[in-house]
């Protein structure tokens, strides 16, 4: 629901109240159901805890991004914690692909228990070869479950139909917490749970998980005891970023991307030994190289980005498909968010990779479920699984027209609101009141997007360049005798010294050097 009419204080803090109605509240620690809710938790924690007993060999397989980094962590961490030896592996995108697949079998042949975090769920051939050799699989994933489930062991997954644990929108690392606090309780340990929310917070941002019921619990907590914690690659990214205070949207902007930054462009590995360093030398040294990392992978996304928005095979359809050549398969991803702002629809970005097949990945718009309508012709795909805001897939070139045919046509999808002014305000209203409501319904995120308002008539007093490469703004703006800072990200028009009818903005609160003040992050 959009405003356009200006609203009073209570009004606005009502209208935020009711996203959570839905959700069961405003839900903390104490509203989180139990392990055991889970299809298979006690079947998979019984058969770890013999393994560990007995010293079978265990490896864990994670996933190349944020979340699978951060779920391969968790769960090596509680292993070494409580002196048990695992290896752990995360497949390669360029060499090995996505995920529990048959190209990573040299690196799982020589152990017993084999757990995934994050993947797993389509896993349907490494699941028969474990049956015929022997092997014990454990799938812990939260990718949406397909027609065929792999023959493991034990699957651990929110969004499998009869699993009675009742919150399915969790990311996997918030899947391979509860695998350890499961363990925690069959092995008695004492280990403390809550020092890995944290990492749960910042893998629950980065996958873009509705913060939500006990999602937001878990990050409310997460991002204080990230705020608290004095491990060494946090310690390393504070001192980076030149700030002591981590709140939803320095995760998703600045956090999220260099750990990502890896598995894109390199190596995910990376960023598990960053996340793992043992002191703040190591920790730096690593960080060091996921930012350089990261520098380059923005260069091939802005190239992409240009190319991409010429090719579009389907202009006049509902998604589009957008086609190249020898495009770095780690940006396809990021590349089809900035399309999909571009063009405002859902974008499938595809390029040929070595072996000759389409691969690309999805993205959608607010409200419309991408998986959901590409599902019904996976037969056309090679591979494909994700969300309904995010999937990858791959399919032969000869398959690219039936495809394309297949793909359903909307006539009310093609509008994306997520920029559009909640309300407008003057702006005397801005002020430690209001700030005070918009700060209790944080973290602002998927689900519970800040509130984007509307100021009219405001003037541009100066604007100066900001940022490593002044690609930033920096902006003061008044009203009626009411005068505050602006800033402006990557402004494709930066605004001028001038009178401007309507200017749209999230409010926000900067720290410098010890200073509160608010500002206006310019839409």
């Amino acid at each position: 629901m959009q405003y356009s009419s200006k609203l009073t204080l209570e009004e606005i803090e009502n209208y935020l109240k009711k996203r959570f109605e839905d959700s069961g509240g405003l839900l903390n620690l104490s509203n989180l159901p139990h392990p055991s809710t889970f299809k298979d938790m006690d079947k998979a924690c019984k058969r770890i805890v013999s393994a560990i007993e007995k010293k079978e060999k265990i490896i864990i397989v994670g996933d190349y991004d944020v979340d699978g980094v951060i779920s391969t962590t968790i769960l090596t961490d509680f292993f070494e914690s409580i002196n048990t030896d695992v290896k752990w592996f995360i497949p390669n995108r360029f060499e090995h692909g996505y995920g529990l697949s048959t190209k990573i079998l040299s690196h799982i042949q020589d152990f017993d228990v084999i757990i995934t975090v994050d993947n797993g769920i389509t896993a349907v051939d490494v699941a028969s070869w474990c049956l015929e050799n022997n092997k014990t699989l454990i799938i812990t994933d939260h990718h949406i479950t397909p027609q065929k489930l792999p023959n493991a062991y034990a699957i651990i997954n929110p969004k499998q139909n009869d699993c009675t644990f009742i919150y399915p929108d969790i990311c996997g690392a918030m899947v391979a917490w509860y695998l350890i606090a499961g363990l925690r309780e069959h092995l008695k340990s004492t280990i403390n749970l809550k020092s890995y929310l944290s990492l749960v917070a910042i893998a629950t941002i980065s996958d873009v998980m509705p913060l939500l019921h006990i999602n937001r619990a878990i990050v409310i907590t997460g991002l204080k005891e990230l705020n608290n914690s004095q491990k060494s690659f946090l310690i390393s990214l504070k001192n980076h970023l030149k700030s002591s205070n981590f709140k939803s949207e320095d995760i998703s902007f600045w956090i999220a991307p260099l750990l990502n930054s890896a598995g894109r462009m390199n190596d995910a590995s990376q960023a598990v030994l960053f996340l793992r360093s043992n002191d703040l030398s190591e920790a730096n040294e690593r960080l060091t190289f996921l930012v350089n990392t990261n520098e380059k992978r923005k260069i091939i996304e802005e190239e992409i980005s240009n190319q991409a928005k010429e090719q579009v095979l389907n202009p006049n359809c509902s998604i589009l498909i957008i086609r190249g050549d020898d495009w770095h398969e780690g940006v396809l991803g990021i590349v089809a968010s900035r399309m999909v702002k571009y063009f405002k629809k859902p974008i499938i970005v595809l390029s040929k990779s070595k072996d000759g097949l389409l691969k690309g990945s999805g993205r959608s718009i607010k409200g419309f479920d991408l998986f959901a309508s590409i599902d019904p012709h996976r037969d056309i795909l090679e591979t494909f699984g994700g969300h309904p805001m995010a999937i990858g897939i791959s399919l032969r070139e000869d398959r690219l027209k039936d495809f394309i045919n297949a793909l359903p046509n909307y006539s009310d999808i093609c509008t994306d609101d997520a920029d559009k002014a909640f309300c407008e305000i003057e702006l005397e209203l801005i002020d430690d009141r209001l700030f005070k409501i918009l700060e209790k319904y944080e973290p602002y995120g998927e689900a519970n997007s800040p509130l984007i308002f509307a100021s009219c008539n405001i003037n541009i007093n100066s604007t100066v360049s900001m940022g490593k490469n002044s690609e930033h703004r920096r902006y003061q703006i008044s009203q009626n005798g009411k005068t505050i800072e602006g800033i402006h990200f990557n402004p494709s028009n930066p605004l001028e010294e001038k009178t401007y009818n309507k200017v749209s903005y999230i409010i926000r609160k900067s720290i410098f050097k010890n200073v509160e003040i608010l500002q206006l992050l310019i839409k």
